[in-house]
Order: structure tokens, then C-alpha cells, then sequence
């Protein structure tokens, strides 16, 4: 029992010199240096403001897709027929390096392996290349490994949607064109 003359100590929310209820106050300084406080002039309202003009970027993309898209038609093709495949039968241009890659590799390897080792080396590159350092010049090996992979899907790319033909053999562009656009 406590003794009625007692103080009990109350837990208040701590209050800011102002008057306003904070979580916690911490005396001195920030470590990395002076507060900056905001001029009025640097300050941006989302409301209208960015709003706004997200709003009248999204209409004119899609004013200009709605004028596009009445000008020319979409390249379809028949009713798919089941019986009959036609050759070559190519993948879509975002996956015309992945069926390259098939073209040369066991599927294990082309469609599993190849593709799990680019995104385990993309996710490793922060901890490869862990230098204290952001400007790009100073990132050779972040820069050349990233490089060479975008070189490299990007050559595979263009071979499987451009120089392919008839049963995958090798044909010119400018001679014979089997390339959807």
C-alpha cells in the first residue's frame, strides 16, 4: 500500500518547448550537422502543383497512344490454327534472347541456369563492387559487369528478332525479312 502523502510519479508525454505532445527529445545536435529548415520559396505543394501536371503528362501519353493506335493497325495475325505452326515461330522481342539462347543451349542451362546466374550476379554486384565511392567512374567493376550483360542480352536480342528465318538458320535482314514489327 502506498501511503497517501506519497507523490506517484505520472507518465506524461513528453511536450516540446512549443507545447506540442513529441515522442522523445534528444539534447543537442544532429551528428550530421546543422538542421537546414525549409525556405518557403524551395517548397512545392503536391497538391496541385505535382498533381497536376502527373495528371496532364498521363493524358497527353494517352492522347498520343488513342491518335497512334486510329492511324495504324496492330499487326495481328490470322485466327491461330492449331495445325499448322508457322516457321519460324519466334518469341516476342523481349524474349528473342532467351530462344537465342535456346538455340545454342541444353534448356536446363539456356532457359534455368544462365538466367539465375544474371539475377544472383545483378543481386551480388552491390557486394562485389563495395566501395565507398557512388560517382560511376570510380564503379569499374559494377560498370563493366552491367555493361557487359546489357551488351550482351541486347546482341542476343537482335539476332533472334532480326537474323533468324525458316527452321532458325542464319538469314540477312536486308535479303529476307522474318521480323515482326
Amino acid at each position: 500500500m502506498t501511503d497517501p502523502e506519497t507523490p506517484v510519479a505520472v507518465n506524461r508525454p513528453a511536450t516540446s518547448p512549443d507545447g506540442r505532445r513529441v515522442l522523445g527529445m534528444v539534447p543537442g545536435k544532429p551528428v550530421a550537422g546543422d538542421r537546414k529548415e525549409p525556405d518557403e520559396q524551395d517548397l512545392v505543394m503536391v497538391w496541385p502543383h505535382l498533381l497536376v501536371r502527373h495528371a496532364v503528362a498521363a493524358m497527353s501519353m494517352l492522347l498520343l497512344v488513342l491518335v497512334v493506335s486510329v492511324f495504324f493497325d496492330a499487326p495481328l495475325r490470322s485466327v491461330a490454327n492449331p495445325t499448322l505452326t508457322p516457321n519460324p515461330e519466334k518469341a516476342p522481342w523481349y524474349f528473342a534472347a532467351l530462344q537465342e539462347l535456346l538455340s545454342h543451349f541444353h534448356p536446363l542451362v539456356a532457359g534455368v541456369l544462365i538466367p539465375t546466374g544474371i539475377i544472383v550476379g545483378l543481386v551480388a554486384l552491390p557486394y562485389i563492387d563495395n566501395g565507398s565511392e557512388q560517382r560511376v567512374r570510380y564503379r569499374k567493376v559494377a560498370v563493366a559487369m552491367f555493361t557487359l550483360f546489357l551488351v550482351a542480352w541486347i546482341v542476343l536480342t537482335i539476332i533472334g528478332f532480326a537474323f533468324r528465318g525458316p527452321n532458325w538458320d542464319w538469314v540477312w535482314p536486308w535479303t529476307d525479312w522474318h521480323g515482326e514489327l
